[in-house]
């Protein structure tokens, strides 16, 4: 990805309810690759979730994964993200990050060569248990 460049966020930004419906299990982003053609090294990615009282970092492709096709280029139009905020959907991360009915949070993503990009968004009231909700 060529220096400048913008990861831009293709909406919507998806959470998945805990079990009991108090807290995000899941945090689902989806990055547009950059109208240039600029290539999106996720690998040198670093993802931080964070609330006004915790955060946690993520890095690595293993949670990223391609989506569509460049135009017969072979590359990926998005790269898609399912962020684990549990240490029982994660065993590699140091605890669970809890974010509640209502709380506010904030996704950072950082390339290594481009413009980093932050999301900012609220837990949805009234989680349905385990299901998925636009943000």
């Amino acid at each position: 990805m060529a220096l400048g460049a913008v990861i831009q966020v293709a909406e919507p930004v998806m959470v998945q309810a805990s079990a009991d419906g108090e807290y995000i299990r899941y945090i689902a982003v989806m990055v547009r690759v950059p109208r240039d053609g600029a290539y999106i090294d996720v690998e040198r990615v670093v993802v931080t979730v964070s609330t006004a009282e915790s955060m946690q970092t993520y890095t690595g492709t293993t949670r990223w994964r391609p989506i569509g096709g460049g135009g017969g280029t072979g590359m990926p139009v998005f790269w898609q993200m399912q962020i684990p905020l549990f240490q029982a959907d994660d065993p590699t991360l140091p605890g669970d990050l809890l974010i509640g009915q209502n709380q506010r949070f904030f996704v950072e993503m950082k390339p290594l060569d481009a413009v980093p990009c932050t999301v900012e968004r609220t837990a949805p009231a009234g989680m349905s248990p385990g299901s998925w909700h636009e943000v």
